[in-house]
């Protein structure tokens, strides 16, 4: 007689909280028309300089490869402020001051 198999024990994932203020964030919330961001991430962290060979077999291809992955998550109140898209827009630019 085969046995119940018992059901897999999960673990609640931890709320994702604003980098910035510290609120409790949601995901996104879809209606029939619309939708209400629930929160803004930036996947980011260190990177390294590494190259590959294109598809030709001769070409190196330079590019940054994500090392220490690090998210920063922003509130929908938090990104609605001009100096947090400003930082937010500028990610990555050159020069560009790092927070």
């Amino acid at each position: 007689m085969p046995q119940p198999v018992p059901p897999k024990e999960t673990a609640a994932p931890a709320a994702l909280r604003c980098s910035r203020c510290g609120a409790t964030v949601e995901g996104t919330r879809h209606a029939r028309t619309t939708y209400t961001v629930g929160y803004y991430l930036l996947h980011t962290g260190r990177t390294v300089e590494a190259t590959f060979v294109g598809r030709d077999g001769e070409t190196p291809i330079a590019y940054r490869r994500l090392t220490e992955g690090v998210d920063v998550v922003s509130c929908p109140r938090c990104f609605a402020e001009p100096a947090v898209r400003r930082q937010w827009e500028a990610f990555g630019d050159e020069g560009a001051s790092r927070a």
